[in-house]
Parts: C-alpha cells; structure tokens; sequence
C-alpha cells in the first residue's frame, strides 16, 4: 500500500486513515523513521510491552534469576560441545 502526503511549512505529514488503521496506529501512538540510502524511509510503529507485564523484584530475585539463566547457557554449551564431538 502506497499513499501520496504532503509536507506541511512545520513538517509534519498526516498518516493516511486506511494506512493508520492498517498499521495498528492510534492518536498518542509513536512512531520511528528509519532513513535508507538515498532519499528513502521507514516509518514503524513503536511497540511497548504493557506495564502490567513486569514484577517489581528486588536485587537478589534478580540476581537468582541471572544466574539460573547463566547455569542453563552453559548447559545448552556442554550439549552444543558434546555433540559436536568436543570434550570438556
């Protein structure tokens, strides 16, 4: 989908109505434009996770936690290694 805008004396273009709803965009949203080579651009949506998502945890949940995630890398490592034919 292709829309012709115009750029206003501040500018500022309006996205589209079709295209904004295409694109999931509602009034407040964000967007970034990305400039390619030459005088080409992108523009996306920005997409934030919603709030309700995170936990508020205090450092040593947090630390227990990375060091789980580190103790399965290097399992995932040890496995990788072994079948590879690679001994420790």
């Amino acid at each position: 989908m292709m829309s012709e805008v115009k750029v206003s004396t501040k500018g500022q273009i309006v996205i589209p109505k079709d295209i904004r709803k295409r694109m999931g965009l509602k009034p407040g949203d964000k967007v970034k434009i990305e400039v390619l080579e030459g005088k080409k651009a992108i523009i996306q949506p920005i997409v934030s996770p919603p709030e309700d998502i995170f936990v508020k945890a205090n450092n040593e949940v947090i630390e227990n936690a990375l060091r789980e995630a580190d103790k399965q890398d290097e399992a995932k490592i040890r496995r990788l290694l072994m079948n590879l034919g690679i001994q420790d």
